[in-house]
């Protein structure tokens, strides 16, 4: 009798120490935590240029940090992943006119670390869209994600001031 009581006692502990972990792992392991747009939030039209960058090699997670033109990490910022991103890449595109239908496939806007992250994404070929306010250009960011042999690295993206 005496013996199941302390078994008990164990999974108690084990059970609370693991219940902990789940809110410690994340700040321990400087894990990204994108905080809630307001509801109905779409991108912030602004600035008076499109930004638009192609990460050269694929990615195994999309995430990483939205930073200013200095590297200081950018606060507030909306950080879109849209399918459809290959009018990107279309140099004759006008980007107003020749715009694909795209669905949203997910958003989170930015702590004052400047972190995002987007877990439950596919592999496959996105548009990351960081937008902030008028006096800021929107950045667009054509990136591969292949969770099997992308890179590791986090992506830098800057955003540019408008002009």
């Amino acid at each position: 009798m005496m013996r199941k009581m302390v078994m008990q006692g164990r999974t108690t502990i084990r059970f609370a120490l693991s219940f902990l972990g789940i809110f410690i792992a994340p700040s321990v392991l400087g894990d990204c935590k994108c905080l809630r747009p307001d509801k109905g939030e779409t991108t912030h039209w602004g600035g008076n240029e499109m930004i638009v960058m192609k990460e050269e090699k694929s990615c195994r997670k999309l995430q990483g940090t939205i930073e200013m033109y200095d590297g200081r990490p950018l606060e507030h910022v909306l950080v879109e992943v849209f399918d459809h991103p290959d009018y990107l890449l279309d140099q004759s595109a006008s980007y107003k006119r020749d715009h694909p239908e795209q669905k949203r496939m997910g958003l989170c806007r930015t702590g004052a670390d400047g972190k995002f992250c987007f877990r439950k994404l596919s592999s496959g070929n996105y548009e990351l869209r960081a937008s902030l306010d008028s006096g800021w250009d929107v950045t667009h960011v054509y990136v591969v994600l292949d969770k099997k042999v992308g890179q590791k690295k986090s992506l830098h993206v800057q955003m540019e001031v408008g002009k």
